[in-house]
């Protein structure tokens, strides 16, 4: 059934683009003619494309394809044509590298006079400085790219022999350099560094080496001196081995602490690598050292990472005190409002708590909705209308991209249209881009419209950044699985924001991002005849079918539990087992914050808050946990 609906989707995209206009029968008779270089025939045909919205795309590929040989004033004629086009910005970069193998610096910097973005192209930009007589600031930029703990483009090496040769890459420039390599583990770059030094300062590129290889040899204090280079060597090597081996580092650091060489703010780092580790570890070991020294060399970062630690621990009691210790506007949001009402109840200050979580409630979030329910108050949604989206004739004379995108769209190429979106959305201001959202969603780019809202930042634009998509679909799946509709909105929300080609890193793809592996089980145990191939992921029917099913027994796995199973979605159900088994029996809300991994953690607020969401926008009963969920252990 759900395969039909996809069909009918493809056959009414097909007949779209028959019935369109003859002028897409000629770009593509256009490209076949380039690709066949048939060059008077592609002039005939391009002489007949100037109303086509995409010909700067058969434009591109004619410059590009000829890249070698096209002029400086062909390439911004080009850019001039079609400002607003992602293809300018393309065919630009590319054709700077060309001007960099040919080491045309002045045409290079009138071209582009600012910082290119890419590395290469900096490195460029810097030689180009040197050759047309800025050379101070050549050499300044020169230095500023040396000193970086990854290795550079080869592109590089000319602009740094440069440099050299008028003084630059001392010893003193190399072992900074190998500093920076140290901390990021770049093991290779240390190595070539090291032989980079000159024979006098060859020792501390050795000692170094070792230290990476194995920085417990800091136990042989005989190997260190008082030096400079021995103290940098020592605070890195010790700022690591706090992160491998605590336990150690706390037995070598008091003797290191009296070392000469090593300034009060090596030893500040070495100390919040040390506390960051044994907070993670959540050991109780050094607990004591840990509360002392944190008030003094401790940030943001750690001392949140504290609070949570309080949390997990419900050491109620002290668990105000890191929260004060954050930045005032953290404080003051739903999260940490949410903590502190959790520390004021537990500890028997009700009317405190009540306080904070009134705070809290007016924030249309996880944080918000779990204090609107813990405080018996109403959910905050402070929804906007929409803005009214602008009259499209008058829209495409404002956007010239607006065209590109419906085009590619009744081509069927999603993908292209997303990045022609992506490209205007990064070029027009915070209204516009609201306005663009609301013709999005006028047109049911729904997609686009979640994007644009996201751009504009217009995060009370609920319509707009969570719209109703394939409504009869996930009404059915969640009717025939008895799920609520709701849920299934919020999991493909977060994983997709509707986008039905999406596709992640790893490979999971469509609506709901699903593994192929299981899709492929999932359909099997459910009888999901339908999925034939792994590229079905990506019909939106078929997708939800699956993803919703999935979705299914993992409820089925936690007893009908949405947070596990939530949690398992994102994480895979032998990770939640782990740390359901790791946990030690806590309270809901101390769990989900404590998830180990950031991402899923995220994962389990969102969609519990969206869900929320979802039922605002379909108009049903509100409710954020029920019963169970709430009074669970974890």
């Amino acid at each position: 059934m759900f395969k039909r609906a996809g069909i009918g989707i493809l056959l009414l995209s097909l007949g779209l683009t028959a019935q369109a206009s003859p002028l897409r029968e000629q770009y593509r008779q256009a490209e076949q003619a380039l690709k066949q270089d048939n060059n008077e025939q592609y002039r005939e045909l391009r002489a007949r494309l100037d109303s086509y919205p995409l010909v700067p795309y058969l434009d591109y590929r004619y410059l590009a394809g000829r890249l070698s040989s096209i002029s400086t004033k062909d390439v911004q004629d080009f850019m001039n044509r079609y400002p607003d086009s992602q293809l300018a910005d393309r065919l630009e970069r590319q054709y700077l590298f060309r001007l960099t193998r040919e080491q045309r610096w002045r045409e290079f910097l009138s071209l582009y006079p600012s910082l290119p973005n890419s590395t290469e192209l900096q490195c460029a930009h810097y030689r180009a400085k040197w050759a047309t007589g800025d050379k101070a600031g050549a050499l300044e930029g020169a230095e500023k790219l040396w000193q970086y703990g990854r290795s550079r483009p080869n592109a590089c090496d000319p602009l740094f022999e440069t440099w050299k040769a008028q003084g630059g890459q001392t010893d003193e420039h190399i072992w900074q350099r190998m500093l920076l390599a140290y901390e990021n583990g770049e093991s290779g770059l240390i190595k070539y560094l090291a032989g980079l030094l000159s024979k006098s300062a060859g020792p501390d590129g050795e000692l170094l080496m070792a230290l990476d290889s194995n920085p417990a040899i800091l136990a042989e204090r005989e190997r260190f001196d008082t030096g400079k280079h021995h103290s940098d060597a020592i605070a890195v090597a010790l700022t690591r081995l706090a992160n491998q081996d605590p336990s150690l580092t706390m037995e070598l650091y008091p003797r290191f602490q009296r070392h000469p060489g090593l300034n009060a703010a090596q030893q500040a780092e070495i100390e919040r690598s040390l506390a960051r580790r044994l907070m993670f570890n959540r050991t109780h070991e050094y607990r004591r050292w840990l509360d002392k020294r944190l008030p003094e060399v401790g940030s943001d970062a750690l001392f949140e990472l504290r609070a949570r630690l309080a949390i997990w621990e419900q050491d109620w009691e002290h668990l105000i005190g890191w929260i004060d210790r954050l930045p005032a506007d953290e404080q003051n949001t739903s999260r940490w409002q949410y903590w502190r009402g959790r520390a004021l109840a537990e500890t028997g200050q009700q009317q405190a708590a009540d306080k904070a979580w009134a705070k809290a409630a007016g924030e249309r979030d996880y944080y918000g909705f779990l204090a609107a329910q813990r405080s018996q108050r109403p959910y905050s949604l402070n929804r906007q209308a929409p803005p009214p989206a602008p009259e499209w004739r008058s829209a495409v004379n404002t956007w010239p991209a607006l065209p590109r995108v419906e085009e590619w769209l009744a081509l069927g190429n999603k993908s292209a249209a997303r990045s022609e979106w992506y490209h205007l959305l990064s070029k027009v201001s915070e209204p516009e881009q609201l306005a663009l959202g609301a013709l999005a969603l006028e047109r049911g780019w729904h997609d686009k419209s979640i994007l644009a809202s996201i751009r504009a930042k217009a995060w009370d634009q609920l319509d707009l950044r969570f719209p109703i998509v394939y409504r009869d679909i996930f009404r059915q799946q969640a009717k025939a699985l008895k799920l609520d509709e709701p849920i299934l909105f919020a999991i493909a929300r977060q994983e997709s924001a509707f986008y039905e080609d999406a596709r992640s890193p790893v490979g999971a793809g469509g609506l709901m991002q699903l593994m192929p592996a299981t899709a492929k089980e999932t359909a099997r145990k459910h009888g999901i005849s339908d999925y034939r191939r792994s590229s079905d992921v990506y019909v939106p029917g078929i997708n939800v079918q699956l993803g919703s099913s999935y979705f299914s027994e993992l409820l089925v796995r936690y007893d009908g539990n949405r947070i596990p199973a939530i949690a398992a979605y994102n994480a895979g159900p032998g990770r939640i087992n782990r740390w359901l088994a790791n946990s030690g029996s806590r309270p809901m809300d101390v769990w989900v914050e404590n998830i180990p991994y950031r991402e899923t953690r995220g994962y389990v607020q969102n969609v519990l808050a969206y869900s929320v969401i979802y039922q605002e926008m379909l108009g049903q009963p509100k409710r954020f946990l029920n019963a169970k969920e709430l009074n669970d252990v974890y």
